[in-house]
C-alpha cells in the first residue's frame, strides 16, 4: 500500500440521545473515505456477545520481564489489568456509530464495525469495539480533540481491520487502550499515545503491520508523543513503531519509556525523502527480544538520523540484558 512503507494478553442501534449522541447516526460511517481505500467497512462475521456482559481481564505474561540495569530498569509498563474496559464494566450492544455532535461522549458500549467521528472534542471510553474494514475508529479530516480511553479495539481474527484507530484530523489522545488483532494499531501524525498495550497484530495479504505509525510530520502547532506503552508486533514485518516520511518531513516526535519489539525493525526513526528529520527524541525505551532475537526480524532500529537538529537517542536498552541499543 502506497501510504504505508514501513503481547499482552455486538447488535442494536444506539439511540442518539445516549451520552450526548444527538446528531449521530448508525449509517456505518459517511463522509470522506480513508485515503487508502474507498471501500465501505464489511460487517464482522463473528457472533456478538450478549448485552450487559462483564469484561474479563486475562493475566499479562511477558517474556521480557524488564531490563536488569540502565535507565529502563525503573520503568513500569501497563498491563491488561490497567488497559481496556475496566473489569466488571457492563456494556450495551451497538451497531456502527457516526458522531456529528461536538463534545459527544460514547461510554459503556460494545460496538460492531466502526465508530466514525465527524465532530470535535468527542470522547470514547469504557468501550469494546470489534472492527471490520479499514478502521475501528476514525477521526475525520477537519475534526480535532478526539479522546479514546479505557477501551479495547480489535478485529475478530477473520475479517480484516486495517487500523484500530486512524486519525485524519487534528489532536488525538489515546490512553489506556488494548488494541490487538488488527494490521495497524494507531495511525496518526500528531497527538498523545500513552499507557496502552498494542500487541498480537494480524497480517492479511499485502498488509504492512505496525503497532503505532506516523506518515508525516505533525500539523502546525502539534507534536506526537508516544510514551509508556507496550508495543509488540509478532509479525516479521514492518515494525512496532514507525516514524515515516511518506507525505512530509518528520519532526517533533517524542518516543519515551516504551517496551518495543517485533516487526522487520522494532523502530523506524524518521529518516526519509522529504528532508532531514528534526526534534526526534527516542529516550528510555526498552527493546525486547520476545518475538525476534534481534528485537525485530532484521534488527532493533533503522532510519534514525543523529545529524538532525534536536534529534536525541538516549538511554535505550535491551530488556534482557540492560545493555545499550544503538541506532
Amino acid at each position: 500500500m502506497a501510504r504505508l512503507q514501513r503481547t499482552l494478553a455486538l447488535t442494536l442501534a444506539v439511540p442518539c440521545s445516549i451520552a450526548g449522541l444527538g446528531g449521530c447516526s448508525d449509517d456505518g460511517g459517511t463522509g470522506r473515505a480513508a485515503s487508502t481505500t474507498r471501500a465501505a467497512p464489511v460487517p464482522p462475521t463473528s457472533t456478538p456477545s450478549p448485552p450487559n456482559s462483564a469484561t474479563s481481564v486475562p493475566p499479562l505474561q511477558l517474556k521480557s520481564k524488564g531490563p536488569v540495569g540502565g535507565e529502563g530498569s525503573r520503568l513500569t509498563w501497563p498491563t491488561l489489568a490497567t488497559v481496556g474496559v475496566p473489569r466488571g464494566k457492563r456494556l450495551r450492544s451497538s451497531g456502527p456509530i457516526t458522531v456529528r455532535k461536538d463534545g459527544a461522549v460514547i461510554d459503556g458500549l460494545r460496538v460492531s464495525t466502526e465508530i466514525n467521528v465527524d465532530a470535535d472534542n468527542v470522547t470514547i471510553r469504557n468501550t469494546r469495539l470489534v472492527g471490520a474494514g479499514q478502521w475501528g475508529i476514525i477521526q475525520r479530516e477537519g475534526r480535532s480533540g478526539l479522546r479514546v480511553e479505557n477501551s479495547e479495539i480489535s478485529g475478530d481474527g477473520r475479517t480484516k481491520v486495517q487500523y484500530g484507530i486512524v486519525n485524519h484530523g487534528g489532536m488525538l489522545t489515546a490512553r489506556r487502550l488494548h488494541v490487538h488483532t488488527v494490521s495497524n494499531g494507531i495511525n496518526t501524525d500528531h497527538g498523545l499515545i500513552e499507557d496502552s498495550v498494542i500487541r498480537n497484530l494480524k497480517e492479511f495479504p499485502s498488509d504492512h503491520v505496525t503497532a503505532v505509525q506516523s506518515n508525516s510530520g505533525p500539523a502546525s502547532g502539534l507534536k506526537l508523543v508516544v510514551r509508556n506503552n507496550v508495543l509488540l508486533n509478532p509479525v516479521s514485518q514492518t515494525s512496532a513503531l514507525s516514524i515515516y516520511q511518506d507525505f512530509g518531513r518528520a519532526h517533533d516526535v517524542t518516543v519515551t519509556g516504551n517496551l518495543l519489539g517485533g516487526g522487520g525493525y522494532a523502530l523506524y526513526g524518521g529518516k526519509g525523502k522529504f528532508g532531514t528529520p528534526t526534534n526526534i527524541k527516542i529516550m528510555r525505551n526498552v527493546f525486547s527480544r520476545e518475538h525476534f532475537k534481534k528485537g525485530g526480524s532484521f534488527g532493533p532500529v533503522t532510519a534514525f538520523d543523529p545529524s538532525g537538529s534536536g534529534n536525541v537517542w538516549k538511554d535505550n536498552v535491551w530488556a534482557e540484558t540492560g545493555k545499550p541499543v544503538l541506532p
